[in-house]
């Protein structure tokens, strides 16, 4: 990170130096801190400790359980690597014990873009837990990326613990996205792959700066960068938007006006509802219209004639992420991509090749395209898992949202019974009255109608 709170300007530090100081309900004080690569030799042991007697020997709970998928957290040499690297935040919460500091736990922030975080892999060692550790490492870590300029902030929450999903909402990672059923290893349960919520959070300086403008200037100020940062100028320039900053510099207008811009969102009519419910808890923000079409049960007779004579040679529209060594894998539709019905349907045979018990299809939502390939999809037995707002990152400032859909074996879904259903070992925070009892309804609908078709 490059950007500088005003207490690091003063102390001319980066916000790697940045440390949140919180208190146990003992009035014991707990430092969260970014480890850097200064940290590289001093740390890394007691950091891959901590890990390990959080999650077991090399990331293995019990015997028949799987290895948590982070391999590089479990060894001293892992960690010193990871920090040297510098392409992944540890924040690290450590206290006071009899005149030493002590790592009572972690969490990782990872980079997917120059805009773009996902926490994962927060750890807490069993004989620590009860005292709201998870809190503070939440607390403090979304502190430290809060110092950039503007950051999206999509993040898994594992479905085992309420303790973790309760640290999340407590510290505004409440706006809930989607619900990815089985995804992850049988790590936490012997005989139960983890399932994840999805939760977003805007984080950044310019957070309240984007509502501020919002707030002046509503809706509806353009669908391109340019006519939007006209309107910002110019508000700034008559005084109708006042900053204490001062003027915007030409990052910030750019990040600004780009955020604010007008979106469509193209999605399948039976996801319409709950997509602008999604949308809804980022309104005082975004500004997205919400379009669907109801597609006939089948392909016309001039659709098969065109998809018969297509020539589809090459994939170059999307990419397959096979995952080696997981049960996972993932189908990524590029930006601009054209829907291809050969191309998609021999990215899905090549994935179910490997025998994935898991595939995830990310579909940029901001073209009509969207609603041809997530309709096919949906055909061959995908259901709901997201939609991420501004998830997509085409670079050096341009967004896109994205829709996906999921993919899970029979025999998994067998085995594996929905949130709420007696047997599940899915637990999910506020559930059914918050967004994902309305995410899993639209998920056991898909199911239950896919099981009637069969």
């Amino acid at each position: 990170m490059t950007t500088l709170s005003p207490k690091a300007e003063q102390n001319n530090q980066s916000t790697d130096d940045i440390q949140v100081l919180s208190e146990f309900e003992d009035n014991t004080k707990v430092k969260v801190f970014a480890a850097t690569k200064e940290h590289a030799k001093t740390l890394s042991g007691e950091i891959a400790a901590m890990y390990e007697e959080a999650l077991g020997k090399g990331g293995v709970q019990k015997k028949g359980h799987e290895a948590y998928p982070d391999s590089d957290l479990f060894s001293a040499k892992g960690i010193e690597s990871t920090l040297e690297a510098g392409e992944r935040i540890i924040a690290v919460a450590q206290i006071q014990e009899d005149g030493k500091d002590v790592i009572v736990g972690a969490m990782v922030a990872d980079h997917m873009s120059p805009h773009h975080v996902e926490f994962n892999s927060m750890a807490v060692p069993v004989s620590r837990r009860g005292h709201k550790i998870g809190s503070h490492i939440v607390r403090g870590l979304a502190d430290i990326i809060d110092e950039s300029n503007f950051t999206v902030n999509a993040t898994e929450l594992v479905t085992h613990s309420m303790a973790s999903q309760a640290a999340h909402f407590h510290n505004g990672f409440r706006a809930i996205c989607g619900f990815g059923f089985c995804h992850y290893p049988h790590v936490f349960f012997k005989d139960h792959p983890e399932s994840v919520l999805w939760v977003t959070r805007f984080q950044g300086k310019l957070v309240p700066t984007l509502r501020r403008f919002r707030s002046a200037l509503g809706r509806q100020l353009g669908r391109h960068l340019a006519d939007v940062k006209h309107k910002l100028i110019a508000s700034q320039a008559s005084g109708q938007v006042q900053l204490a900053s001062g003027r915007l510099d030409d990052e910030s207008l750019n990040l600004i006006g780009e955020v604010l811009k007008e979106r469509t969102a193209y999605v399948p009519k039976r996801y319409h509802d709950l997509v602008q419910a999604i949308l809804f808890q980022f309104e005082d923000v975004l500004d997205v219209t919400v379009k669907s079409w109801t597609r006939p049960e089948a392909h016309t007779e001039s659709d098969k004639a065109e998809h018969d004579t297509a020539e589809s040679a090459t994939d170059e529209n999307l990419t397959v992420e096979p995952k080696e060594g997981f049960g996972h894998s993932y189908i990524i539709f590029k930006k601009d991509f054209v829907f291809d019905e050969k191309e998609v349907a021999r990215a899905i045979k090549a994935v179910h090749k490997l025998d994935k018990r898991y595939i995830k299809v990310c579909i940029p939502a901001n073209t009509p395209e969207s609603l041809k390939a997530a309709d096919y999809l949906i055909e061959q037995g995908f259901v709901f898992h997201s939609y991420l707002p501004l998830y997509g990152f085409a670079g050096p400032a341009e967004f896109y949202d994205m829709l996906s859909l999921q993919w899970i074996k029979p025999s998994v879904l067998k085995a594996n019974p929905l949130p709420g259903e007696t047997d599940s070992v899915v637990k999910l925070y506020g559930y059914p009255a918050n967004l994902s009892g309305d995410i899993v309804k639209m998920i056991a609908g898909e199911l239950h109608s896919q099981k009637e078709k069969s």
